[in-house]
């Protein structure tokens, strides 16, 4: 099984494409000779231009226009497949990788730094001070290095840019060179500090070129004792960062299948039997740490920890704060789930995209641009968007993954095996195939109608697999309960029509029996809870902030925080108490009775009193529209008391 191909993908969803097209205008004022400031003043070329700010002027400088590098990449491509015009962006693409290979012949190797110069003499004395050759600050250069080569390689495989292949070539050599100079001891040194997912791309110019040397540099960057560390005892994950762990395992997988080329040699059947052993353990490991995270660690819009970290397993209430789900952890994550899912063909993983997509994903642009970095799972905050031009733009690590995932948005639809094309998600798009014949998706939520069509001059049929979400009202009628998708064949000229209605159904947090929240479909639901005490903000890392106010109706509380240290609050006014007789099973089992359809995906919950005693209504919409005002997805459920109100109360998460 593989992706499709992103310029043989349209995506004609509007509430994707609007997305796409914010993502486009950042990508298209990216200004080149800023990009490339930072790479030529460390080459000791001289420019007059500046590099961009926040962290792309610092020990990191380099991850963001790395990320941009990919993200280029992928506009091109799906231009191109638009039949748009992408001369600019191409020549964009072009200018950067030129002027990339001049700083390379400058440095007389395939080495590449934007980072801040700390000694003009060694530009790469970070990589020195990892190994204990140098005594200078370092931040996580193994990490902001694997963005550039990262970029370079999609540079090279989605828009075939010219030079692309030797620049990333000629910095994989580089890095291959350092890393197999390793001892244990410095090996085990360098990793103990993010480095991304130099595996990944390693192993991808693997597969792309045969070079033994980058399969053996790739393996440098695995880690295997500590993934099986990671899942040999219960919270084991607390406290570990959920961003630099996540590509670990990701690279990790991408090393399944990858045997030595061996050039015809013989190999003993010992040798094949070990290699066969040690890729099930690769698989097995990743496939256990998907489960554990995905259970454990994850909210139902597929935002992942908190405060960039893993917490206790399943302590997911009694960790909502206004610093969960770090929008990088969502983008990998689907990045892990696909490489499973196309790996293994468990439905799961697909699962966990579609919630990701429509929820963490769709609602992390803001309404005018920029990205989110935090995405609050407490009630009574709101999401911070970056600013929505790259010359204001801070380029948090989420900035660029958001410009990746708002650029690739299409290989997440369709896949292909043989002759098969299986449809992943509902997202409006077409599908171009060889032979000139379009496959039509169109998936109407509001209407209830999903309609599969082939449409072009071919005689040739097409099977179709067509996954049938989990929830869809009456979904037997449709397939099976113990299957996934529903198998048909079209010709062209022929279309396959489905109706469908959508539950809402109640949605719970693990570890507290008093919490609720609703969903509609894929769609998690929240309560907008107004734009009160709007801009205020605390310190949550270097030029990272969060939302400082909680507010819920009428009562509101200040939560300063720290880095690695948040603070969990609540309010009376998120406790909702059920009629006199109803118990909490009664209401999750009878929704029908609180929760009126008021049309375009928004509903009101009925029945339930305040923490006044006074009767409460509470309106709820998709999570994704909730833009620049404050929300509540989940809530406290609490059946009559004669004690008064629950009292307020706040703790370190």
């Amino acid at each position: 099984m593989e992706k499709v191909r992103l310029d043989k993908v349209i995506i004609r969803d509007p509430l994707w494409r609007e997305a796409m097209e914010k993502n486009l205008r950042f990508i298209q004022e990216m200004d080149t000779e800023r990009v490339l400031a930072g790479f030529r003043r460390t080459a000791g070329i001289p420019t007059e231009s500046e590099t961009y700010g926040g962290w792309e002027d610092s020990l990191i400088a380099g991850h963001g226009v790395g990320h941009y590098f990919s993200a280029l990449a992928m506009a091109i491509a799906v231009l191109r497949g638009e039949e748009r015009d992408c001369t600019e962006l191409e020549k964009k693409a072009d200018a950067i990788v030129t002027g990339l290979r001049e700083c390379q012949e400058k440095y007389g190797s395939g080495f590449l730094s934007a980072a801040t110069i700390q000694d003009p003499d060694n530009t790469e004395i970070q990589f020195d001070a990892l190994e204990g050759k140098a005594d200078v600050q370092t931040w996580v250069p193994w990490y902001a290095l694997h963005k550039v080569l990262q970029g370079l390689i999609d540079l090279w495989v989605y828009s075939s840019t010219a030079g692309a292949k030797e620049a990333s070539l000629a910095l994989a050599d580089w890095t291959s060179e350092r890393a197999l100079s390793w001892d244990e001891t410095t090996r085990k040194r360098v990793l103990s500090v993010e480095y991304g997912g130099m595996n990944d791309s390693l192993y991808q110019l693997y597969y792309l070129t045969k070079e033994n040397k980058y399969l053996k540099a790739a393996q440098i960057f695995d880690e295997p004792s500590l993934y099986r560390e990671f899942l040999s005892f219960r919270n084991r994950l607390k406290s570990v960062h959920a961003n630099a762990t996540i590509p670990k395992f990701l690279g990790y997988l991408r090393g399944y299948g990858a045997d030595p080329d061996t050039r015809g040699e013989e190999i003993s059947e010992e040798t094949q039997k070990e290699r066969r052993k040690e890729q099930a353990g690769r698989l097995d490991l990743c496939e256990r740490f998907w489960d554990l995270v995905a259970i454990e660690q994850t909210y139902d819009t597929g935002g992942i920890g908190d405060m960039e970290h893993f917490f206790l397993d399943g302590r997911l209430d009694g960790s909502r704060t206004q610093c969960n789900a770090e929008s990088c952890c969502c983008y990998n994550m689907m990045k892990l789930s696909q490489l499973l899912y196309l790996t293994t063909g468990e439905v799961q993983y697909l699962l966990y995209i579609e919630a990701a997509l429509w929820n963490a994903r769709l609602g992390s642009v803001g309404p005018e641009g920029g990205y989110t970095y935090f995405n609050p799972m407490a009630t009574g905050y709101y999401r911070l968007y970056s600013p929505a031009h790259p010359k204001d733009n801070p380029f948090w690590c989420c900035v660029g993954t958001g410009l990746e995932d708002f650029a690739k948005a299409g290989d997440q639809i369709f896949y292909l095996d043989k002759d098969t094309i299986t449809i992943a998600q509902w997202i409006s798009s077409d599908l171009k195939l060889s032979d000139g014949t379009v496959l039509e998706l169109r998936a109407d939520y509001e209407e209830g109608r999903l309609t599969v069509a082939l449409k072009g001059s071919s005689s040739r049929s097409r099977e179709i697999r067509l996954r049938i979400p989990i929830w869809i009202r009456d979904r037997e009628e449709i397939l099976p309960c113990d299957e996934h998708f529903l198998s048909f064949t079209l010709r062209s000229g022929e279309e396959k029509s489905i109706g469908f209605a959508m539950d809402i159904y109640p949605l719970e947090l693990s570890d507290s029996e008093e919490v609720f929240g609703l969903a509609y479909g894929p769609f998690v639901l929240c309560a907008p809870l107004g734009e009160e005490k709007w801009g205020i903000s605390t310190g949550a890392g270097i030029e990272v902030y969060a939302p400082a106010w909680k507010v819920v109706f009428d009562a509101a509380v200040r939560s300063d925080i720290e880095y690695r240290r948040t603070n969990k609050a609540i309010l009376d006014r998120e406790y909702l108490t059920l009629p006199e007789g109803e118990t909490i099973p009664g209401f999750r089992d009878n929704l029908e009775k609180y929760v009126r359809p008021l049309g375009n995906m928004r509903f009101r919950l009925e029945g339930f009193s305040d923490y006044k005693g006074e009767p409460l209504q509470l309106d709820f919409e998709p999570y994704y529209r909730m833009g620049n005002r404050r929300y509540g997805i989940y809530w406290y459920v609490q059946v009559p008391r004669n004690t008064g109100s629950p009292v307020s109360r706040s703790t370190m998460a």
